[in-house]
């Protein structure tokens, strides 16, 4: 298909529109057609995605290669005040042995060594009933038992 040659028509007052949808125009059986632009030739833009800034979330979790400050080559990075490069060198975690737990099923405030203990070992010993009425001798006695008991 050729373009129209007839400058006098509708065809000539479309020739400079402003809508980028056609290149031209043209007239096939008394009806105007629009020219469609060619198509994109092929490597001439790569798919890379045009947004290729990163968020402030997406910048601080980045993987960062091990950096520190005594270190030599550093790789170049913008400024920031908490740039890995800048940071001291820390030592690796220790690893713990295989099968081994770090858990503590303990209290602070239990006392491990009667913890077990019933009320019936700790108070009825099979001692001799005590038939002495002096109330500072028994007081004596009962701290002594006390004392001995804690041990």
């Amino acid at each position: 298909m050729q373009k129209s040659q007839s400058e006098g028509g509708f065809v000539a007052s479309l020739k400079n529109s402003k809508v980028g949808s056609a290149t031209g125009f043209l007239v096939v059986a008394g009806s105007i057609m629009a020219l469609p632009h060619g198509k994109k030739a092929k490597g001439g833009m790569d798919n890379a995605p045009r947004f290729t800034a990163a968020s402030s979330y997406q910048d601080t979790f980045k993987e960062v290669p091990h950096c520190y400050a005594s270190m030599d080559r550093k790789p170049l990075v913008p400024y920031s005040p908490l740039a890995h490069r800048s940071r001291l060198a820390q030592e690796d975690a220790p690893v713990p042995l295989k099968n081994a737990s770090t858990i503590e099923f303990k209290d602070r405030f239990c006392v491990h060594k009667k913890r077990f203990v019933t009320t019936h070992n700790n108070y009825y010993t099979g001692d001799a009933p005590d038939m002495r009425s002096n109330p500072g001798m028994i007081a004596d006695s009962t701290k002594l038992k006390r004392y001995l008991q804690e041990m």
